[in-house]
């Protein structure tokens, strides 16, 4: 009878241990699986293109010539595919259309000669260029297996109509004092200069009762140009989702927008703006903090960067991806910017974060020296980091490897110990 215990005894250690086997071998499936995805992650994210839009005034016949920059994110050792594609995909020529990027560079310059098509009709016209990261071979001479990366940018052709033509925008900018304005850029399209640009704007609740009426200024804009007309509105009314349509006349001409808005404390916020890693003529990476103020998602939000030469003119134009961001949650957004034929100066900036029908705008001065960037404007901290800090990815991969050997360890240890009992 003792006999017969013993080995019942005996047959349920066995099944204890190898039940407890199971489950360590399945966590450790589970933490390999957290590590390829994290490494999956980062391959992912390794390549960047800049600018992100080319603008060209059309010109019948004419060959433009100028560069992209491709920008190896994670500094690994990857294959790219140039390729022209869309309206002006037999338009553009480039100086390499493959190469390979090393780890130890950092970003690749390619040349492109772009030949105006003829007889263009009236109005926009859109290309694209495609950076496109190959899977690599292996040293067996098998291509390994992996995700295929593609980032692009625009190439933005306008040509202008005969006669008046303006083409407008409706920005809703408010602050924390209850003050929104109201910014309407406006682009002569047309051949021919335009004498009188103005706008009223009409303003509607909920329940479509007009609340309040009003003009913006008035200007002139000559044939190719951008201005912007606008006004400041102190909303004294309660807070909530309101309505905008403005009216935009322009000679002889009316032009209609409409865009809601809310009264209220802004909804995303711009914290803090960082750049790492700086030397003027390479790529500047724009890191922003930005926090979502609402108790809601907000789906495809994205940064806008505007930065002005002396002569108020938009010398870069740059956005970043769009973003999900959960309800009272902070995200970084990334942007880049070429500073190639930048010189040493202050440079005034404005940052637009754009959601939906609604926008937020923070103006500030970039100080651009030679190896920093400093802002000049409360509430913004740009510097230059040096290379020595690790970052977010690395430290996941030595978190996920010091878990995995933990937990081999402990595999072992309890392994060698049934053993010993059995």
């Amino acid at each position: 009878m003792d006999s017969m215990f013993n080995i019942l005894s005996l047959q349920n250690k066995i099944k204890n241990s190898r039940r407890e086997s199971r489950i360590i071998n399945a966590l450790l499936i589970l933490l390999m699986v957290i590590f390829a995805f994290v490494i999956g992650s980062a391959q992912i994210s390794a390549l960047g293109i800049t600018p992100g839009r080319i603008n060209i005034n059309y010109e019948e016949g004419k060959e433009v010539s100028g560069g992209i920059t491709i920008v190896n994110t994670e500094n690994k050792d990857i294959d790219v595919v140039i390729i022209a594609q869309g309206e002006f995909n037999q338009s553009v020529k480039f100086s390499e259309v493959s190469f390979k990027m090393k780890s130890s560079e950092r970003e690749k310059r390619i040349q492109y000669t772009f030949n105006m098509p003829s007889q263009l009709s009236p109005g926009p016209h859109i290309g694209e260029i495609l950076a496109v990261q190959v899977p690599s071979k292996t040293s067996g001479g098998e291509t390994s297996v992996g995700a295929t990366v593609a980032v692009a940018t625009q190439i933005h052709v306008f040509v202008p109509y005969p006669n008046k033509y303006a083409e407008a925008s409706l920005d809703i900018v408010s602050d924390n004092l209850g003050k929104i304005t109201f910014v309407i850029p406006v682009i002569n399209r047309g051949k021919l200069d335009l004498v009188r640009v103005r706008a009223n704007i009409d303003i509607y609740g909920n329940l479509n009762e007009k609340v309040d009426s009003f003009n913006t200024n008035q200007v002139e804009i000559k044939s190719g140009e951008r201005r912007e007309i606008a006004y400041t509105w102190n909303s004294n009314v309660t807070s909530g989702r309101y309505r905008a349509v403005a009216t935009v006349l322009y000679d002889e001409e009316t032009l209609r927008l409409e865009r809601e808005f809310s009264v209220g404390k802004p909804i995303l916020d711009l914290q803090q703006i960082e750049v790492n890693d700086f030397t003027l003529g390479e790529i500047a990476k724009f890191e922003m903090l930005v926090e979502n103020q609402w108790s809601e998602e907000i789906k495809g939000a994205y940064a806008e960067m505007e930065i002005y030469n002396p002569k108020n003119e938009v010398m870069a134009d740059i956005k970043s991806q769009t973003y999900d961001f959960s309800p009272l949650s902070k995200k970084t957004m990334v942007s880049y910017w070429d500073t190639g034929g930048v010189k040493k100066g202050i440079y005034d900036s404005s940052v637009y974060l754009r959601y939906g029908a609604q926008s937020t705008q923070k103006d500030f001065k970039l100080d651009v020296k030679e190896d920093s960037i400093t802002a000049i404007g409360v509430g913004y901290v740009i510097s230059a980091k040096t290379k020595s800090g690790s970052s977010t990815t690395t430290i996941l991969l030595i978190g996920i490897v010091v878990l995995i050997l933990i937990n081999l360890g402990w595999f072992l240890v309890l392994r060698k110990y049934m053993h010993k009992k059995k």
